[in-house]
């Protein structure tokens, strides 16, 4: 083996010499003595690069004082969320663990959610989390901040067994209307190969390569919400029982076939044209809607989401059911059928006694198929229609055939 690797190393090397010297005689010499000297060294070379990819959640937990009275075993999720580009679930137990015999803690957990939209998750990059009691303000308070070490994310869970007392919390002055926020920030530490050809591969499934370079969500529509709150090249003006939003034509056309039909009807300002830069302006009356209502529909117009403030009112039931039948009806109406399913799912999970009866009616009078299901099931069940009975609201189901069809379906 040594002969045969010092036959073919004395080989190159004569090989080398010729070319040198048939190239001297050319004038390409220290050209191709150059060439020759590259050949006889190895070069090698590769880096290793970091990158930190975040993101956060802000969780509300609302009826505090319910949940203290909750099974030592109740645990409630949150609903799924994306985050430093994996996908999370937030667990709150407010009695902490079982182990703890006084129960007077409350412990979150972080997990990934793992569900339909795609291949189970797998996190082999260090993860750090950081979870922050919220202000009235909505800042973190720093006596409330707990964060953990990466190497106790185990089984895709982090756990924060103590995250707070309860008395600490009732002192905290963060409880506001019986509930709190606690948010949550995650930092996925992502690591990169560089090789000798300039590729790179990143850790994931089978050491499948990928590009370095994170592509974070979409935030178009926090563009777009911004250009309507700044009034940037609005052309439109919109009024609503006493008060105006200024929007822009184009982009509530393109969203509704209905406001389109609205806004090819609408009168023009030409005496203010000259005043918007030039831009001929139109004006629409809407007629049989809240402005709040409408200020929620044209916030959906622009970022495809409820409002924030919508979300806070959940807290409210009665308040959020409210909402969410009056948005069902203005989504009907200029057909947009992704805020209708929404409100939708928003109110499947507010049915009770009080509510079922009023949202029964909206759903049958917009065609919401499944929300007037599902009040039709919780209506069949034992003991709930007898209940409904003695509420004003069940005069709607029983003026109303349709419905009285669908419940005693579900009661055979």
């Amino acid at each position: 083996m040594a002969a045969t690797s010092a036959a073919v190393l004395s080989a190159a090397a004569r090989l080398i010499s010729r070319s040198a010297a048939a190239a001297a005689s050319s004038g390409g010499c220290a050209h191709l003595l150059s060439a020759a000297k590259r050949m006889m060294s190895s070069r090698s070379a590769s880096s290793i690069i970091t990158r930190e990819v975040t993101g956060h959640h802000n969780l509300t937990i609302s009826g505090y004082a319910a949940t203290r009275k909750a099974p030592v075993e109740w645990i409630a999720s949150s609903q799924a969320f994306d985050a430093a580009g994996y996908r999370w679930r937030i667990k709150y137990d407010p009695n902490g663990n079982s182990w703890n015999e006084s129960n007077e803690c409350i412990s979150i957990f972080v997990e990934l959610a793992h569900d339909n939209r795609g291949p189970r998750q797998e996190v082999k990059d260090p993860v750090q989390f950081k979870l922050s009691l919220l202000d009235r303000a909505g800042n973190p308070s720093p006596k409330y901040c707990r964060s953990n070490d990466a190497s106790f994310f185990v089984d895709g869970q982090a756990r924060f067994q103590d995250f707070i007392r309860w008395k600490d919390l009732e002192e905290s002055g963060c409880l506001k209307d019986d509930s709190f926020i606690v948010r949550c920030d995650i930092t996925v530490i992502r690591k990169w190969a560089e090789g000798d050809d300039g590729s790179v591969g990143v850790g994931g499934v089978d050491g499948a390569s990928s590009s370095r370079v994170v592509v974070p969500p979409s935030d178009l529509h926090k563009d777009l919400y911004d250009m309507l709150w700044k009034k940037q090249g609005v052309d439109v003006a919109i009024d609503v029982a006493g008060e105006t939003f200024e929007a822009h034509g184009w982009l509530l056309a393109a969203r509704s076939p209905a406001f389109e039909a609205e806004l090819l009807a609408a009168p023009k300002e030409k005496e203010k044209a000259a005043a918007s830069g030039g831009a001929v302006r139109r004006r629409v009356e809407i007629r049989g809607m809240e402005p709040q209502v409408f200020k929620a529909l044209l916030h959906f117009m622009y970022t495809d989401a409820l409002p924030a403030s919508m979300m806070e009112a959940a807290q409210d039931k009665q308040r959020a059911v409210g909402m969410a039948r009056d948005l069902i009806a203005a989504a009907h109406r200029y057909k947009l059928e992704r805020l209708k399913l929404l409100c939708e799912e928003m109110l499947c999970r507010r049915i009770d006694v009080d509510t079922v009866a009023g949202t029964m009616a909206v759903a049958e009078q917009h065609g919401c198929g499944a929300l007037e299901a599902a009040c039709a099931e919780f209506l069949a069940r034992p003991g709930n229609l007898k209940a409904v009975m003695e509420t004003e609201g069940y005069e709607k189901i029983k003026a109303n055939p349709t419905m009285m069809d669908l419940i005693m379906k579900q009661l055979v």
